[in-house]
């Protein structure tokens, strides 16, 4: 056998956290050859270790992003379906009030008809006492003139009083 194969079977045996003299006294008894596999032996099995260390830490940050994005996608979810609930709401208050005011208006238009009608028969009440007032104020002339006319002479020709 080979100097580079019986070192990459010491190497298998050997933990790679665990350099330490025995390691350090193989290399230098392999020669400069021996060495250099030792070295590249133990330097991949670090770049595997490290590679995987980055893998798993890859591995969680890709993780905690999707459920990151995930919870963020929820909320915008949670808050489109709040903002349509919000704007449905509205439309219906809204629709309500329109309602509600159209109501109200039709009810104040009947209301100002009804005043109208109220004020013009009012209106033909006052003219009718006003001419019932004429009349009767030509009529209190008529008999304050009859009076004047007639005089208290005239009174005790037509109508003797008893003694």
């Amino acid at each position: 056998m080979n100097g580079p194969f019986l070192l990459a079977q010491a190497a298998v045996n050997v933990d790679p956290n665990a350099i330490g003299v025995s390691v350090t006294s193989l290399i230098g008894s392999l020669g400069a050859a021996g060495a250099a596999v030792a070295v590249t032996y133990y330097f991949l099995g670090f770049l595997r270790t490290e590679g995987e260390k980055q893998d798993r830490i890859f591995t969680e940050f890709r993780d905690y992003h999707a459920e990151s994005q995930k919870k963020f996608q929820d909320q915008l979810d949670r808050l489109t379906d709040r903002q349509e609930q919000a704007q449905r709401t509205f439309q219906e208050q809204a629709a309500r009030i329109t309602e509600a005011q159209n109501i109200l208006l039709r009810d104040a238009v009947m209301a100002m008809k009804s005043v109208e009608r109220t004020l013009d028969a009012s209106t033909e009440t006052i003219r009718g006492v006003e001419k019932t007032i004429a009349a009767l104020q030509q009529a209190v002339a008529a008999i304050d003139m009859l009076v004047r006319r007639g005089g208290p002479d005239s009174r005790q020709g037509t109508n003797p009083r008893p003694l």
